[in-house]
């Protein structure tokens, strides 16, 4: 009777501990980004287009970071108009987005944030692993 006790206790630490690992990694993956003047039609995932040059950017493009879902998200950048998301280029190339992306139109509903070109997302917003 306890080694059943015992086993169904390693199970479940075992598959805790998967699945934290799983998260860990896959909640911080690295995107690349590419400056282009229009975005192009075949859209990558894990990259973030930044349409309009490094002068004037005019907005971000993205393809929806949940696996089962391709629509393209568009993130405003321009100055003209009273801009949504502000772009921030780190020396190393990288980017920052802020604020976070909260995607509510789509049926995936995801939110996330851009930091130093990782998706970070949120413990309670596991959106790309389903």
């Amino acid at each position: 009777m306890w080694e059943r006790a015992i086993g169904a206790c390693w199970y479940a630490t075992t598959s805790t501990v998967i699945k934290l690992i799983f998260n860990l990694l896959a909640a911080r993956r690295t995107y690349r980004t590419e400056w282009v003047e229009d975005l192009p039609d075949d859209v990558q995932r894990e990259t973030v287009y930044i349409i309009g040059g490094r002068q004037h950017p005019f907005y971000a493009a993205v393809v929806c970071p949940r696996r089962a879902c391709r629509q393209v998200i568009h993130l405003d950048l321009a100055d003209e108009v009273e801009r949504r998301w502000h772009l921030n280029e780190h020396e190393d190339g990288s980017i920052s987005l802020t604020p976070s992306v909260h995607v509510t139109a789509m049926p995936c509903r995801c939110h996330y944030w851009f930091r130093r070109g990782r998706l970070v997302v949120p413990k309670e917003n596991r959106c790309y692993a389903r």
